[in-house]
């Protein structure tokens, strides 16, 4: 079964909710960080997510276009830059024991 988001992705509507979210977001991708213009749903219409605007951030093309409908861990488990982006990474650790 194929899941859609209710609006289309050319309505005005939908122009008028992408603005909304980039502008919030001042047009950087939740995910990589990088300069974005475009929306994803945070969890996919796929896996039951909505249009409302909790669900939706702004993304890049390559974030956007690679995550498709996986789940937030599943995308950030396979994607680096999103993951040390979101704080998922943390450099080598070089301290010593505190004994």
């Amino acid at each position: 079964m194929s899941y859609k988001s209710e609006r289309e992705s050319n309505s005005t509507q939908w122009k008028k909710i992408r603005q909304r979210i980039l502008n919030r977001d001042g047009r950087v991708c939740y995910w990589c960080g990088l300069e974005a213009d475009t929306i994803d749903h945070i969890v996919p219409v796929a896996k039951g997510g909505t249009d409302h605007d909790e669900n939706l951030v702004a993304a890049c093309r390559r974030c956007n276009y690679s995550k498709k409908d996986r789940m937030p861990v599943d995308f950030l488990a396979s994607h680096s830059t999103a993951m040390s982006f979101r704080g998922l990474v943390s450099p080598r650790n070089e301290s010593r024991s505190h004994d």
